[in-house]
């Protein structure tokens, strides 16, 4: 997974812990499934780390060595991983949404989302889930919002793990569309055999003497449009032909000489 490379105006954001190579033991690597999902604040010495359910219950997490390891709550659907820090007048935060096994919540994702965590957030609108990816070469959209309230005309600027980075503005009803870039260096067919990438989305909102600054991170993928193109389906079909033909040909002539 290409991460990125942090300096020092880096604004506080999650990003998942990049995956050991395989040794190939028990399967998978050695994969512990009960040592929980691993992941990094960057720039986020001092802050206040939690994690809330589906059905919005706080449960507080310790970072070590700006490093945690999440567990579900008892039940699974996607989860909010917040950070928050307060110094002075600058108040920051970072949210990621992860998903985690466990029973089903009955609660749509949607409530968390739309629940106010803090006091400025960029809210997915929605957020790519399930089978469904934030891919290049694709809008996305998010609201900002302040106070749980629409933030019009917020600047948002965007920096991907592959090295763009370009800024936004929502419209009048807080409303971004980040048209995700395509910046990945294609290597095979397969979404599997392209690593996913990441992007952050910071926004920052003055009142008077008081900063707020937030950011949302996610993982995207390389568009599959790189390997379902008409030419390569054309190509199948045809082979495909051939092959068939081929048989058919071969059973006929197999006949005859009975």
């Amino acid at each position: 997974m290409a991460l990125f490379s942090i300096n020092a105006e880096a604004a506080m954001h999650w990003s998942p812990v990049p995956k050991e190579k395989s040794h190939g033991h028990g399967g998978h690597g050695g994969h512990d499934r009960h040592a929980g999902k691993p992941f990094l604040l960057h720039a986020g010495e001092g802050a206040e780390v939690q994690l809330m359910s589906p059905s919005k219950v706080v449960q507080p997490l310790t970072l070590e060595h700006g490093r945690v390891s999440v567990k579900a709550m008892g039940t699974g659907n996607y989860h909010a991983l917040v950070a928050k820090r307060s110094v002075g007048d600058l108040h920051e935060s970072a949210v990621r949404y992860i998903y985690m096994n466990g029973k089903p919540s009955g609660v749509s994702p949607s409530l968390l989302i739309g629940h106010e965590k803090s006091a400025l957030e960029i809210e997915p609108a929605p957020l790519a889930r399930e089978h469904w990816r934030y891919y290049s070469n694709t809008d996305a959209q998010f609201i900002v919002r302040f106070q749980g309230e629409p933030l019009a005309g917020a600047k948002v600027h965007m920096q991907t793990g592959n090295g763009s980075s370009a800024e936004f503005a929502a419209n009048t009803e807080g409303l971004v569309t980040i048209p995700l870039p395509e910046d990945f260096t294609y290597e095979k067919p397969g979404r599997m055999a392209n690593p996913p990438s990441e992007f952050v989305l910071t926004a920052e909102h003055h009142v008077g003497t008081e900063r707020h600054i937030t950011t949302f991170s996610y993982g995207y993928h390389i568009n599959p449009e790189h390997w379902q193109s008409t030419e390569l389906g054309l190509a199948v079909i045809g082979g495909g032909m051939f092959i068939g033909g081929f048989i058919t040909l071969r059973k006929r002539r197999r006949r005859e000489k009975k």
